[in-house]
């Protein structure tokens, strides 16, 4: 019961901010364009902040498990390619193509990971989320911005793709994350308090967007992808990932945080990176919407499934 009241207290804030993205749009306030710039204004400033700072507040440290490190990335890009592959194969609409597939890899892993490994395993499972937070997060996004570019539709340029790659606004705010992180800089208290206070409201933001966009039409004309994005992303990919993990032999802090990395429901930057590559936005908010909804079943099972495992 402990489990499932975690995942109710992680997922309700975010049900609210969409459902007052709900309640606005019935209230005629926002229209599609307005929508629309808000969700590039989102992409382009609030998530890169919000990423700059994940990586340069990330406290690597004695927490730093490089093994641990190597196969959560291997598994990360495995279920990207996966995906990629049968979304590829099986998808014929191209704009749907990378939508369906970072629904399926990417996960919500801010928001959910710390809040999901420090209740299971205190603060030995944050320190651990952290160190991964640092190389997971990059990842994530420079695979989804991949997954975008290389299904845009006739042959691929390698050098084109790579420069739109180098300058996406979140892979930059991610390489410069990691060279300020590293490098020992510090950014001025004069700067650094507003702009945490941007980063901070990019996910509320994006999720009141991400209400105002959602439609019951558009969801059961989705239904197909939309149900098989869900169900891959809170269920096959975690119990696949944590699985081999399992294994392999991880136990206690470990396991906390790569429940949260691989269980973790559809990113919340899904919908306006859609939007801003030429994917399917309706679609990607709907997976997110939907994904983050049915987290709070799915996170309560694998917490209680694999504590009678004694894996934590």
């Amino acid at each position: 019961m402990q489990s499932f009241e975690l995942a109710f207290n992680v997922v309700v804030p975010l049900v609210v901010y969409m459902a007052i993205g709900v309640i606005i749009k019935l209230l005629g306030l926002f229209s599609e364009d307005t929508l629309k710039e808000m969700n590039t204004v989102i992409f382009k400033v609030f998530i890169p902040i919000s990423l700059f700072f994940d990586i340069y507040n990330a406290d690597l440290g004695a927490a730093v498990q490089w093994p641990l490190m190597i196969w959560t990335l291997a598994l990360v890009t495995a279920s990207f390619l996966v995906a990629l592959f049968f979304c590829g194969k099986f998808i014929p609409d191209r704009a749907d193509v990378p939508t369906v597939t970072q629904g399926i890899f990417r996960s919500n892993t801010v928001l959910f990971g710390t809040v999901i490994s420090s209740s299971i395993s205190g603060d030995s499972g944050s320190a651990v989320m952290a160190a991964l937070l640092a190389v997971v997060v990059p990842l994530l996004n420079i695979l989804a911005v991949i997954g975008f570019e290389v299904t845009r539709g006739g042959k691929v340029d390698v050098k084109k793709t790579l420069l739109q790659i180098a300058k996406n606004p979140l892979v930059l705010a991610c390489v410069l994350g990691a060279i300020v992180n590293l490098t020992g800089l510090k950014i001025p208290p004069i700067l650094d308090k507003p702009l945490n206070v941007l980063g901070d409201m990019a996910s509320p933001l994006a999720l009141v967007v991400l209400g105002g966009m959602l439609s019951l039409r558009s969801m059961v004309s989705h239904k197909g992808r939309l149900l098989t994005a869900v169900f891959c992303r809170i269920v096959a990919v975690p119990a696949v990932c944590v699985g081999i993990m399992a294994l392999l032999g991880y136990r206690g802090a470990a396991m906390a945080a790569l429940l949260a990395v691989f269980g973790s429901p559809t990113a919340v930057a899904s919908t306006p990176m859609a939007q801003a590559l030429g994917g399917n936005a309706r679609l990607a908010g709907e997976i997110v919407a939907l994904s983050t909804v049915l987290s709070v079943v799915t996170i309560f099972l694998f917490t209680a499934a694999m504590s009678s495992l004694g894996l934590f």
